[in-house]
């Protein structure tokens, strides 16, 4: 009796690829290309400051430019976005203009792709009852304050006031001001204001400084890139930011879309926050986007606040020498 011989198997290296071929083909059809894959670091936690951003990626808008976006929120124990953009950890940040320029200024090569922001929010608040009733009163005394980005403008204030303050390390909660362990503190206009009428106070318990009105109107948040982004790949960078500025145009025309979008995320983070604060939020951040540009030209960046917050910190010795305009702005933010 002949015993038969199996034939050995034959090695077909090319299957794998065969395999990943034929999955391509089923999950992209005919005339689908592949997304750019990209990653940006938000300024802060889940909130309505970026509701823009979150209906961009929801409603699609990203997609169709070809785009697939992860947003990520801030660490607050960790780099600044700008810092991660100079690092090669995200594709596209958000900072302050003020920030933006001082770490142009040392040797960060980053540019200015679009501004959201177009007046200042920023504030300090005293209370009335604490006889600290205009900026020059603080001299000497416990005021709150963010570090980094947000720090320019009140020094520079407190420079151009010629007073001295004793500067406290704020973080994101308003207790310190609340338990007067702080004689001032920071605030945003669409942040921790609604917060101190949430916890029981009203405005006219407060003296409010607002740096915009003080002479400060530095421009707040923007978009930025790192420079060899935008050389290698300026359609990127257009796509990406006329992307972002399509959903913020549709979440001021659907305000509750936007809410809903804002609040998912919120909720999905377990952040301390509710309804009524991201909808004022939601207000006060189509109020300062849209002012001087309206909605189609949202995203320009005024030559005369960038004119401003340069000639400021260089004053004041936040910047050792003017940062030429052409170098730092780029029109990403125009419509082909």
């Amino acid at each position: 009796m002949r015993l038969g011989c199996q034939r050995p198997a034959r090695h077909r290296p090319w299957l794998p690829l065969l395999g990943l071929l034929l999955a391509w083909g089923l999950c992209c059809p005919p005339g689908a290309t592949a997304l750019d894959k990209v990653k940006v670091r938000l300024m802060w936690v889940h909130q309505a400051q970026f509701a823009g951003f979150y209906l961009a990626q929801d409603q699609g808008l990203y997609q169709q430019a070809g785009l697939e976006v992860e947003l990520m929120p801030a660490n607050p124990h960790g780099h600044g976005p700008l810092e991660e953009l100079g690092q090669g950890e995200c594709d596209f940040a958000m900072g302050w203009l003020a920030e933006a320029l001082i770490k142009r200024a040392q040797g960060l090569p980053l540019v200015h792709l679009a501004q959201l922001v177009q007046r200042p929010a920023s504030l300090i608040v005293t209370f009335q009852d604490s006889g600290l009733s205009d900026p020059k009163s603080l001299d000497g005394q416990r005021v709150g304050l963010w570090q980094g980005h947000a720090a320019a403008a009140p020094r520079a204030m407190f420079r151009g006031l010629d007073i001295r303050v004793n500067e406290i390390r704020q973080g994101s909660s308003i207790a310190p001001f609340l338990s007067r362990a702080v004689d001032a503190a920071s605030a945003m206009l669409y942040n921790e204001i609604h917060m101190l009428y949430q916890a029981g106070v009203d405005q006219e318990e407060l003296n409010i400084f607002d740096l915009g009105k003080l002479g400060l109107a530095f421009p707040e948040d923007g978009i930025y890139a790192h420079e060899n982004t935008w050389h290698n790949n300026p359609d990127l960078c257009r796509r990406f930011i006329q992307a972002t500025l399509e959903g913020w145009r549709l979440a001021f025309k659907e305000p509750e879309v936007a809410l809903a979008a804002t609040m998912k995320r919120v909720d999905d983070s377990r952040l301390a926050s509710n309804q009524a604060h991201q909808r004022w939020m939601l207000k006060v951040m189509s109020q300062i986007i849209t002012e001087r540009v309206g909605l189609e030209k949202m995203g320009e960046l005024d030559p005369q606040g960038l004119a401003l917050a340069g000639e400021l910190l260089f004053k004041h010795g936040f910047l050792p020498r003017a940062i030429p305009n052409g170098a730092f702005c780029v029109p990403a933010w125009q419509k082909p």
